[in-house]
């Protein structure tokens, strides 16, 4: 197909369905076409052209669509591709932005439309705050992005998805298996909301602004969460995330041991494979960057 004659179907336009439809503009010089249930969203979505169309269902946005980004909470998500497996075009390529994949990837093998491709994608952007109006065409700007084909998905899809990626902004994109992606994504995001998370539930009610810094900024600035997104993302990825949990706690019982035993050195000890740590990580590249 001409590529004046590409479509793309975004399906929730929240701050990531919203970002990715600006960031896609001028891709393949794609038509957009949106979809939310909310009428405030979609009114906003027109106005400010983030959008060509926009509906309050699925298929007509799905219809004759080369790529359909679904960018809804995980449980819609094969709900949407099972009721609407009439409306996709054959050959589609279908991916998503969820952030848990092993047990999605399973079903939506189970449900994918004959002739259609599904290749995951998760891109590792966001904001304290969600929807459309916190959306903007830069929030994937230097970001990563993990792609997750299952076994039948094409080289081409799974090339086309990666196009996208680079397209939006990703700089650090990576391929992995819907597992491998899970049991690292319970440490580098689950961990760490669950982390702010519990910074917050019980806090020093003695303090107020003027004793927080950039500490108390940088490590509880996710903990103003979606409740019902993340319950979902969590629960979605339990297994992985109470390994993480375990290891996690685990850990602050060694800072918990040295600091009751006045232990300067075991301190010492463990805070410099703190720093260690921290260095190997912030340098480990993607391979397929």
């Amino acid at each position: 197909m001409e590529e004046n004659h590409f479509k793309i179907a975004i399906i929730g336009l929240g701050i990531i369905g919203g970002s990715m439809a600006y960031a896609l503009h001028g891709f393949k010089n794609a038509k957009i076409s949106g979809c939310d249930i909310n009428p405030e969203t979609r009114r906003k979505a027109l106005s400010k052209n983030a959008v060509a169309e926009v509906w309050e269902n699925p298929a007509p946005a799905i219809e004759n669509a080369d790529l359909v980004i679904l960018c809804v909470y995980p449980e819609l998500i094969t709900k949407i591709i099972a009721e609407n497996r009439a409306h996709f075009k054959k050959g589609a390529v279908i991916t998503d932005v969820c952030g848990v994949k092993t047990k999605l990837a399973e079903e939506i093998s189970k449900i994918l439309p004959d002739d259609c491709d599904y290749v995951g994608g998760h891109p590792m952007a966001g904001k304290e705050t969600d929807g459309f109006d916190s959306a903007a065409p830069e929030l994937f700007g230097m970001c990563g992005f993990i792609v997750t084909p299952i076994p039948s998905s094409s080289p081409s899809s799974i090339a086309l998805v990666k196009e996208m990626a680079k397209y939006i902004g990703a700089t650090r994109i990576t391929e992995s298996t819907p597992e491998e992606h899970d049991s690292v994504i319970a440490y580098t995001s689950d961990l760490m909301h669950v982390s702010a998370a519990a910074l917050c539930l019980d806090y020093n009610t003695k303090m107020n602004r003027a004793y927080t810094a950039g500490a108390f900024r940088d490590c509880t600035r996710i903990a103003n969460i979606n409740p019902i997104l993340w319950s979902q993302l969590f629960l979605e990825n339990k297994d992985f995330l109470l390994d993480e949990l375990s290891t996690f706690l685990s850990s602050l019982q060694k800072f918990k041991a040295a600091i009751e035993n006045n232990d300067k050195e075991g301190l010492i000890r463990l805070l410099s494979s703190v720093r260690d740590n921290k260095l190997t990580m912030q340098n480990k590249e993607p391979k397929n960057y």
